[in-house]
């Protein structure tokens, strides 16, 4: 069994760096790495090659953003099934043999997810612990997986990431949830990879704006799936409403924000009791 990773990046050498040692690192050995190089600069090519291994392929193209560098590297793999792998985030050495383990035991199946610690300059905080039963379900609430998933080669072929620039988060989501209507969805609760947080990730740097810009995308896209009902479309336009909600209370835009969170309470009064309305609250009451 063979597994592609498949890497986007841009301008990242050093984050790429540490992403391609910890595959360097996996216990499971038949894997194959695609670099693939968004229209950068600098010198990852270079860095790459010094690497010296040849199960690691570098492939550069015109900036497209991560949905196209995505769908490119899908088009490239050889793997049974592929694995996305953000530049500046890691896989543990057991990571792979998680994976393998689970496609040995069912391979019918077409996903599978395990679980991500969070690291912050200051801590590591695990993600939460998911429930294998409902997890088709409660996918349609929350994006818990980030891009952090496989899928069966043929599948990834089938459902493609979007690759409109102007979709800049999310897109990751949207495909989790045309896999989800379409297949089960798998998940360990085993720990096997970290994101890493920093300053420049595009979730921590969107505008409410962009936030609200990507929701339409997604939504859009989703209609046009025959395979999702508007359950799914709502509880999709009430998460991410309550998101760009959060994002306008950061940037001081306390008319926007209070506009989008009361969208969001009248449309699911359950949201109220949410952390992410608490922290929005506290941002429009006190500012810090």
């Amino acid at each position: 069994m063979k597994f592609s990773i498949i890497i986007p990046t841009f301008n990242r050498e050093e984050l790429l760096k540490r992403a391609l040692l910890s595959v360097l690192a996996q216990e499971h050995s038949n894997w194959e790495v695609i670099v693939v190089d968004d229209g950068g600069s600098d010198e990852t090519k270079k860095m790459v090659c010094n690497l010296g291994d040849g199960r690691i392929k570098y492939h550069w193209k015109e900036n497209g953003e991560r949905g196209a560098a995505r769908n490119f590297g899908v088009n490239q793999a050889a793997g049974d099934y592929v694995f996305f792998l953000d530049s500046d985030d890691i896989i543990f050495p057991n990571h792979l043999v998680v994976a393998h383990r689970f496609f040995l035991e069912n391979p019918s199946e077409k996903f599978f997810h395990s679980r991500y610690q969070e690291w912050y300059p200051d801590k590591k905080v695990n993600s939460p612990i998911l429930d294998p039963k409902s997890i088709n379900e409660d996918i349609k609430l929350q994006n818990q997986f980030a891009c952090q998933f496989f899928l069966k080669r043929e599948v990834a072929q089938e459902i493609k990431f979007s690759e409109n620039k102007d979709l800049k988060i999310g897109e990751d989501w949207l495909v989790i949830l045309r896999v989800a209507a379409r297949h089960e969805l798998h998940i360990s609760n085993d720990y096997t990879s970290a994101i890493v947080h920093h300053g420049e990730r595009s979730m921590e740097l969107a505008t409410a704006d962009e936030i609200i810009k990507s929701r339409d995308l997604i939504i859009d896209a989703l209609k046009m799936d025959d395979f999702i009902d508007t359950k799914t479309i709502n509880k999709v336009n009430t998460e991410l409403t309550s998101l760009s909600a959060l994002a306008a209370s950061i940037s001081g835009d306390k008319k926007i924000s209070a506009k989008l969170l009361k969208s969001v309470i009248l449309r699911d009064g359950n949201f109220l009791f949410k952390k992410r309305t608490f922290a929005t609250l506290k941002k429009l009451i006190f500012g810090n």
